[in-house]
């Protein structure tokens, strides 16, 4: 299984007005899925550095919850006691 990463990181509002700009978002390269994160609010006028932080922080806990070996180990254990609990109603055990 390759190593998912962050890919096609965007601003969400008019690239001209950053501050503007609400979200920032990316997809995962494995699954496609979008992950997108609020931007962050700060005392300071940018924020770039800590909403990139929050995305990124996002995705680590996105790939720790669908791609990792844990995760599809439990999927997988999910998915067989599903089977063999519907096969029991079945057969009436």
């Amino acid at each position: 299984m390759a190593t998912p990463k962050l890919t096609d990181v965007s601003w969400l509002g008019p690239k001209d007005e950053m501050d503007r700009a609400s979200h920032l978002f990316g997809k995962c390269s494995e699954c496609y899925e979008i992950i997108c994160v609020e931007k962050a609010v700060a005392d300071k006028q940018n924020t770039q550095q800590e909403t990139n932080e929050m995305i990124y922080e996002a995705f680590h806990t996105h790939v720790k919850l669908k791609h990792s070996e844990d995760a599809n180990q439990a999927a997988s254990q999910a998915e067989t006691k599903k089977t063999l609990d519907e096969y029991q109603k079945k057969v009436g055990s």
